[in-house]
């Protein structure tokens, strides 16, 4: 199997490859493609003024790649999980590999970036505009691999590829809630 026509055919012949995929299970294409991905979306963000918690560094970029994998492994068991509980069989090692197939989408940063600096230089809204763009492009890539890897329908794939950020989000509001709430009960016990 031919790397490079898998790619192609994931973007062109996406139900060809998904048979390929989950026949073959090529776990270290997968990871490649997490580290393609992730080294494209860390060099974006450097080049669209966006690294905020880390450095232009090898060891933030490694920090960086590090965690896309982990969390393409961690969103890869969650999916699976999910639709495991709901009697819903697919393969997730084939899943994992089409996770990292559409973490591709953010090597489209880079040269977008650089187009829209060199069209309308200092708009800082075309970085949003273009992390927005592939962000949608990569989740919806994603809802397309579970509807090909579980054989389900896009409102299925959509609702089930939702429960992990909508989990994260509501985990991080409800901490942020309580901090809050351990604030203001600071607050009445010095004032009282």
């Amino acid at each position: 199997m031919d790397r490079l026509s898998l790619v192609y055919d994931y973007f062109e012949d996406h139900v060809r490859a998904a048979a390929l995929i989950n026949e073959r299970r090529p776990l270290a294409f997968g990871i490649l493609c997490f580290l393609i991905g992730g080294l494209s979306l860390f060099m974006a963000r450097a080049l669209g003024q966006r690294l905020v918690f880390l450095s232009f560094s090898p060891g933030s970029c490694a920090l960086a790649l590090l965690w896309e994998v982990a969390c393409g492994f961690l969103l890869t068991a969650t999916l699976h999980l999910i639709l495991e509980m709901g009697r819903i069989k697919g393969n997730a090692a084939g899943l994992f590999v089409m996770l990292g197939l559409a973490d591709l989408s953010w090597a489209l940063c880079v040269p977008l970036l650089l187009v829209g600096q060199w069209l309308i230089p200092h708009a800082g809204w075309t970085a949003s505009a273009v992390f927005s763009l592939a962000g949608l492009l990569n989740l919806s890539l994603k809802a397309r691999s579970l509807q090909d890897n579980y054989h389900i329908g896009a409102g299925r794939a959509w609702l089930t590829l939702g429960l992990p950020y909508l989990a994260v989000l509501g985990a991080i509001l409800l901490s942020f809630a309580l901090a809050l709430l351990a604030l203001m009960l600071q607050l009445v016990k010095l004032l009282g």
